[in-house]
């Protein structure tokens, strides 16, 4: 469960840096030695550490069934090679709020009482 709140941190903080270098690459401004280029290239590898701690916490999960694994590594791995950013940041932020419960917290219905 700790590794699940390093991605939370570092997901929030790639959105952060993301927008922050899109802002300054459209307005064609700098801050410092930093401009929108710079930013973006930052951004980009803290969304690389962030698809990686997913990835580690989907393969570390024994809750979670192969084929729902699968399909998690699938999203994350289309959105982010293909660089459709909208569906990338999507399935980031659905594994943001979802993936706890299905990741480590046991189901409250046993077999007796369904």
């Amino acid at each position: 469960m700790k590794i699940f709140k390093y991605y939370r941190i570092v997901f929030l903080l790639s959105f952060l840096i993301l927008l922050a270098g899109s802002i300054l690459k459209v307005a064609n401004s700098e801050v410092g030695v930093f401009n929108g280029n710079t930013i973006l290239i930052s951004g980009l590898v803290t969304s690389v550490l962030a698809v990686l701690l997913a990835f580690y916490t989907i393969f570390k999960s024994a809750k979670m069934p192969a084929g729902e694994k699968l399909i998690w590594v699938l999203l994350f791995s289309l959105g982010f090679l293909f660089r459709i950013g909208f569906i990338a940041f999507l399935v980031g932020l659905i594994f943001f709020f979802i993936g706890p419960r299905r990741l480590f917290f046991k189901n409250t219905i046993t077999e007796e009482q369904e």
